[in-house]
């Protein structure tokens, strides 16, 4: 019969690194799907897309969402973000956040969850801040917690990917397999897509993805629909 040895706890010496950086968990805690914006009920056009055949499998959605990240409405938010956490006024980039958005369903989109972060950083945080867009509420919030933008704007990019492959995975359906692949291959391009922010402009602002654009649009009229956008 083999003999058991026991490890006494008591005597054992663990060595552990923790990291304590807690603007790195704010920021997590920010853009976890359990903050209750309700990102969930938005998929940015997405739906109508799909519904009309034009993202159908894994590629074709990560071809959609790298889009996005290079030439249209996540480049502009990560720019937006960018230009508040650099002393533009939040109020004038908010403005211009909302211009930038292509149909009522994507502002209305970006203001409610703007609105609902809005809401928590007043009760949670104390934070005395008038309801915003989404990413100029974020920026002013990470601004007010002396958070960098190379933080920032990884997660937002990351978090708002993710939403889009948690939409497809629901309607194409691609499976939560594929979907996880899809994300580690968008990796490097939210990487690349910040590292172009940084050294971008307010001239940089602008989409050249018109069909995202249209699906924005045309998910006004799609009957029956799952998302709100």
């Amino acid at each position: 019969m083999g003999m058991v040895e026991h490890i006494h706890t008591s005597t054992l010496k663990v060595s552990m690194h923790i990291p304590t950086d807690s603007k790195l968990i704010t920021v997590m805690q920010w853009l976890s799907p359990a903050f209750p914006i309700g990102g969930f009920a938005y998929s940015h056009g997405l739906e109508w897309a799909i519904n009309k055949g034009h993202v159908g499998n894994r590629e074709e959605l990560q071809k959609w969402i790298s889009d996005l990240l290079e030439y249209g409405s996540l480049k502009n938010d990560a720019i937006l973000i960018k230009l508040v956490l650099q002393g533009s006024d939040p109020r004038e980039i908010n403005e211009l956040a909302m211009a930038l958005c292509p149909a009522s369903e994507r502002l209305s989109e970006t203001q409610l969850q703007g609105g609902a972060f809005c809401k928590i950083m007043r009760d949670v945080w104390s934070l005395e801040i008038d309801d915003l867009t989404l990413p100029i509420a974020l920026a002013l919030a990470a601004k007010n917690e002396s958070i960098d933008q190379n933080l920032v704007l990884p997660a937002y990019l990351h978090s708002f990917c993710s939403n889009l492959i948690s939409v497809a995975t629901r309607l194409i359906p691609i499976g939560q397999t594929d979907g996880q692949k899809t994300l580690r291959e968008l990796s490097p391009l939210i990487l690349d897509c910040v590292r172009a922010v940084v050294k971008s402009n307010i001239d940089d602002l602008g989409s050249t993805c018109f069909l995202s654009d249209v699906s924005a649009m045309q998910h006004e009229y799609l009957q029956p629909r799952v998302f709100k956008t």
